[in-house]
């Protein structure tokens, strides 16, 4: 290739460090770009390993700025506490999640279409947020009756703990329903400061991942 013969006849005779001055001056959009290639085939890669991985546990933190994301130590602490090895299997603690139906319609904010989409297409597992928020969850239909064969044992661990909502039937008939869990007491608040006016975990009415979600609430109440 009479290019190449003509580029390296330039760089002969050239100290390394010219010769390193010039391809950069004169290739340096090339380097760039080949090494943002390299970069972008990773990171697709390793998504592309993560999103087929089975999910061991997916859990929604609904209205808080604390540190309780994937990586962090709290995530590290429940993975470690669970034995997950999270080379084969992810465990997702989502806290880019925020609204609050005791303030009127959700209806058109994202956060909220989000939580909508990750429960009904099966994915969320749980979801942790202030008690009045989570009650007005559980009156749409979103959150699991504890009362279900799913989560009866969990229903009947932590009878002391139950948050209940008022739910409409079709027929007008009103009825209580528990739907959620109190953890006010849990490392959430106790250690990482993560709401205000105390918090619950309510089970998505699409759970898939029961065992783990006792797991989770083993950690946060240290039992």
């Amino acid at each position: 290739m009479k290019w190449l013969e003509q580029e390296k006849r330039k760089l002969e005779g050239l100290s390394a460090r010219k010769k390193r001055e010039y391809v950069w001056q004169y290739y340096k959009l090339w380097i760039i770009g080949g090494v943002a290639l390299i970069l972008f085939i990773i990171y697709f890669a390793v998504h592309l390993i993560n999103a087929n991985r089975d999910t061991h546990l997916y859990v929604g933190f609904v209205n808080t700025y604390a540190q309780v994301e994937n990586g962090s130590d709290f995530w590290e602490g429940y993975v470690k506490d669970a034995g997950v090895d999270t080379g084969k299997v992810n465990v997702i603690f989502d806290k880019e999640i925020y609204f609050d139906m005791t303030q009127g319609d959700v209806t058109g904010n994202h956060y909220y279409e989000k939580l909508v989409v990750l429960v009904d297409s099966e994915t969320l597992d749980a979801v942790v947020m202030e008690p009045d928020n989570l009650k007005e969850l559980g009156a749409n239909g979103r959150l699991m009756d504890l009362e279900d064969e799913r989560t009866r044992g969990l229903y009947e661990k932590y009878s002391d703990r139950i948050i209940t909502t008022v739910t409409e039937e079709e027929d007008g008939t009103k009825r209580e329903v528990p739907v959620g869990i109190d953890i006010s007491d849990s490392i959430l608040m106790t250690e990482e400061n993560s709401y205000v006016k105390g918090c619950a975990l309510g089970i998505s009415s699409h759970v898939q991942h029961v065992d783990a979600v006792e797991e989770f609430l083993d950690y946060v109440l240290q039992e």
